[in-house]
């Protein structure tokens, strides 16, 4: 009798891992908590939304990085599926397909330049009347930022439009950069939010001042959703299951009466960093002094203006052989993005601003004081 239980109970697992789908494993999505680029991939993992859009089985680890490049080199290693950077990154990225296809499916919001297509320079800095006396201060300046990151980018745009020599243009990490801002040893550097408003004058620390943003060289700032094709083609419920997660958390975020909420979650991932300063990193004016009343939007998938900045940034990387060669045709593929948006039952605010908009508000009206 022992024997034929034993039987029986071989035969029900073989069955159960027959039938159990083979989707029915881990994935991984590396986000940077210190970006706000991937402030709703925290308010996915938070709210745990994924879970009501994948496979039942699926499980899904969301793993923090300090850099895009860092998510970059995890997911051309296949440790990770999903990933959330700028355009800088997600370019040089896509331009490796010996080593792995990704493909660009979505964007995470985009703004003029003002989120990490800023200049900041040390507190004592002269007060600049134009871009151009700003380049000329920084001649013969020690200069840094995060290389291979959408900062980076944005500085050699600056230093080749208003031809910039630095004494030194140092590769440095966002934390780094916000240390040697405190103890005097930096005269200028890029870098994003939240670190940004961390160190600058606005509601952070005051030790450095931002003096211009991306609009001194054109240069938007695009954050996106990047999938390894693999992934897309061997667990497609998943892919689009994750993405219709992305749409809500978006949605969520651009929500006034969430915002609050968003911070919450943000600041258990953004350890270190005060409350009000991650809710100016996203809901504020940045510069304080700007015109432009609009922080960022969201499009979810890619308008002609997302199109248009992704088309840019290749050509550039190959000119300061960043890249060998630019990414192949179908690289920027929205498809499963669109397909989403539409059976979400959403309509498009513009033809431009998919989602919708985050108009920049003053340092007064942030609710947190710490």
């Amino acid at each position: 009798m022992h024997v034929y239980r034993r039987i029986f109970g071989f035969l029900a697992l073989l069955m159960f891992l027959v039938s159990t789908p083979s989707y029915a494993e881990k994935f991984v999505v590396g986000y940077q908590p210190y970006d706000t680029i991937s402030y709703q991939a925290i308010i996915n993992s938070e709210l745990g939304l994924w879970k009501q859009y994948v496979p039942k089985g699926t499980e899904i680890e969301f793993q923090g990085a300090l850099q895009g490049t860092v998510v970059a080199n995890n997911m051309l290693a296949d440790k990770a599926h999903i990933g959330y950077m700028s355009v800088m990154p997600a370019t040089i990225l896509c331009s490796k397909p010996e080593q792995a296809e990704i493909k660009m499916v979505a964007t995470a919001g985009m703004s003029e330049g003002t989120r990490c297509s800023l200049v900041l320079v040390r507190k004592d800095a002269p007060q600049f009347k134009s871009n151009e006396e700003l380049a000329r201060w920084l001649d013969g300046k020690v200069v840094a930022a995060p290389k291979g990151s959408a900062s980076d980018q944005y500085l050699l745009k600056f230093f080749e439009k208003y031809n910039v020599k630095p004494a030194e243009y140092l590769n440095q990490s966002i934390e780094v950069i916000g240390t040697n801002f405190r103890i005097g040893k930096l005269d200028a550097a890029s870098l994003w939010e939240p670190t940004l408003s961390r160190v600058a004058t606005d509601v952070g620390e005051g030790v450095a001042r931002i003096v211009a943003d991306g609009r001194a060289c054109d240069n938007p700032d695009l954050g996106m959703v990047v999938m390894r094709k693999d992934f897309m083609e061997k667990h497609p419920e998943v892919a689009k299951g994750y993405l219709r997660s992305e749409l809500e958390a978006q949605r969520y975020l651009l929500d006034p009466k969430n915002w609050s909420n968003v911070i919450d979650m943000v600041s258990k991932h953004a350890t270190g960093v005060p409350k009000r300063v991650l809710w100016y990193s996203i809901y504020g004016q940045v510069p304080s002094d700007s015109k432009e009343p609009v922080r960022e939007w969201k499009s979810f998938y890619f308008n002609e203006r997302e199109k248009l900045n992704i088309a840019e940034v290749a050509p550039f990387l190959l000119k300061d052989k960043r890249i060998k060669e630019v990414p192949k045709p179908g690289t920027v593929d929205d498809s499963l993005a669109r397909q989403v948006f539409k059976e979400a039952g959403y309509t498009p605010v513009s033809a431009t601003v998919t989602l919708g908009d985050i108009k920049g508000a003053p340092a007064s009206a942030c609710p947190f004081k710490d």
